[in-house]
C-alpha cells in the first residue's frame, strides 16, 4: 500500500527537523550552468563534475562561445568530469539546439528542454528548479530508491511515477526542499547496499528495504 498524504506529510517533518538548518534550498543558477553541470555531471563525482564546470566556465560562458571552442579544447576543460568524449558530444549538441531553436537561450518550459539532446527527465526538472526558480522535483537514483523504499510508489516505480507522487502530495514551496533532502537522505542512509536504518530520521516511518 503506498503511503497517502498524510504520513508523506509527517516525512517532510522529519526530514524539516533532520536538515531544515543545514541544506540550502533556495539558491538559483544561471540555467546554462546549471544545464552543463548536469550533463557533466554523469557518472562522475560532484567534486569531479564542479572541476570541469569550473574550467569550462572560465572560458566560455554561453552556448555561443561553447561552440566557438575547437572539438580538443572542449574536451581538455570537461576531463576531470569523465566520458569526455561523449560528453563534448552531448554539449555540443545541446548548444547548437539552444543556438538554432531557442535563441541561444535555454528554453523554460520542460517539454522544451527534453527536446535537447542528453537532456533527460532529471536535468529538465533541474535547470527549471534551479536555473528558473520553477516548482520542480528532480529524481534522480538516490530520490527513486528512497521514494520506494517509503511507498511513495511501488518496489518497481518508475521516476515519473515518483515525482508525480511527490509533487501530487504537498505544496510547491516544499518541492526544492524535498527534493533536497530526499536526496541527501539517499547518500547519508538510504544507499542501495547495507542501508544505515537504524540511524535514518526517517526509521519509525519507513515501509522498509523494497528494493
Amino acid at each position: 500500500m503506498l503511503v497517502d498524504h498524510s504520513n508523506l506529510a509527517m516525512v517532510v517533518e522529519a526530514l524539516k527537523r533532520y536538515y531544515g538548518a543545514s541544506l540550502s534550498h533556495d539558491s538559483r543558477e544561471e540555467p546554462f550552468r546549471a544545464l552543463m553541470g548536469c550533463i557533466l555531471s554523469q557518472r562522475t563525482k560532484d567534486a569531479n563534475a564542479s572541476r570541469a564546470v569550473e574550467a569550462l566556465f572560465g572560458e566560455a560562458d554561453t552556448p555561443q562561445e561553447v561552440l566557438a571552442l575547437d572539438e580538443a579544447t572542449l574536451k581538455q576543460l570537461i576531463r576531470p568530469s569523465g566520458f569526455y568524449n561523449t560528453k563534448a558530444s552531448y554539449i555540443f549538441a545541446a548548444c547548437t539546439a539552444i543556438r538554432d531553436r531557442f535563441g541561444g537561450a535555454v528554453p523554460k518550459s520542460r517539454e522544451e528542454l527534453l527536446s535537447i539532446p542528453g537532456v533527460g527527465p532529471k536535468t529538465a526538472d533541474i535547470v527549471l528548479s534551479y536555473g528558473y526558480g520553477e516548482p520542480a522535483i528532480a529524481v534522480d537514483t538516490h530520490i527513486l530508491r528512497v521514494s520506494r523504499r517509503l511507498g511513495v510508489v511501488g518496489p518497481y516505480g518508475t521516476p515519473e511515477e515518483a515525482k508525480a507522487a511527490l509533487e501530487g502530495a504537498m505544496p510547491t514551496g516544499d518541492y526544492r526542499f524535498v527534493d533536497s533532502a530526499l536526496l541527501q537522505l539517499g547518500k547519508d542512509f538510504c544507499k542501495q547496499r547495507k542501508p544505515e536504518c537504524e540511524k535514518c530520521p526517517l526509521a519509525g516511518q519507513c515501509k522498509g528495504c523494497l528494493s
